[in-house]
């Protein structure tokens, strides 16, 4: 595929992430894949792949299979950002089908995501933010403003747009919370503000880590001379 600087979909994303909103009731699970693109030159711009809306009434093993379609489209080098507020067993099984690539998000009222808990699953644990739904959604309109993200023309694009318009911002103590309507959904604009906050975190390069050591070349060990005694 020819680099196009304005389509984000030609765009050789390095380690691609995949931000993974989980539904609730009726609402869809979906996934969003994108990532900075290392050819464009001056500030970075965060590319969107794709869109992705999974089936309805999956959960578990069963979610987590629907997600690892799309990681091995990607050839299994991305970064997964998962929302674990509705259900933490949901950690387990992200650990048991991607390993350390898992990044967990617990989105609720306050939080800004720059501090983590480790929480432990089955052979090991996953760092897992606390981060605010207003702030995360703030950060997004933001990127957006500022002309820092390219989106692909999709049906899925053009329906995670207006998801976003639909949100209706309504003033309380604590400050300002968007409101789904009701029928509405936000699934997959909840997916890209996700992805907005990953692709700009200061954990960034930690988070890489584990998939850039698992494609560094193992040095051969040495045979011979004194080297090969210790």
């Amino acid at each position: 595929m020819t680099f196009n600087p304005d389509d984000s979909t030609t765009w050789p994303i390095r380690i691609p992430i995949i931000a993974h909103d989980v539904g609730r009731s009726h609402d869809r699970s979906t996934a969003v894949v994108g990532g900075h693109c290392p050819l464009l030159v001056g500030p970075r711009v965060l590319g969107v792949r794709e869109f992705r809306e999974l089936p309805l009434g999956l959960y578990g093993s069963d979610l987590a299979n629907e997600l690892a379609k799309i990681d091995q489209k990607y050839d299994r080098n991305n970064l997964i950002v998962a929302d674990l507020s509705s259900d933490p067993t949901y950690a387990e099984v992200l650990f048991d089908t991607f390993g350390r690539r898992v990044i967990g998000l617990q989105i609720g009222r306050s939080g800004d995501g720059t501090t983590c808990e480790h929480r432990r699953v089955h052979n090991g644990t996953i760092p897992v933010y606390q981060v605010g739904r207003t702030f995360l959604l703030e950060l997004l309109l933001a990127e957006l403003r500022n002309d820092r993200i390219r989106l692909p023309r999709s049906p899925e694009s053009g329906r995670a747009y207006e998801q976003l318009m639909a949100l209706e911002p309504e003033q309380r103590e604590s400050g300002v919370v968007y409101k789904c309507p009701p029928g509405h959904h936000d699934d997959l604009g909840m997916s890209l503000a996700m992805l907005a906050w990953a692709a700009q975190h200061l954990h960034l390069e930690s988070w890489q880590r584990p998939i850039f050591d698992a494609h560094r070349p193992k040095r051969r060990r040495q045979t011979h001379g004194w080297r090969a005694f210790t």
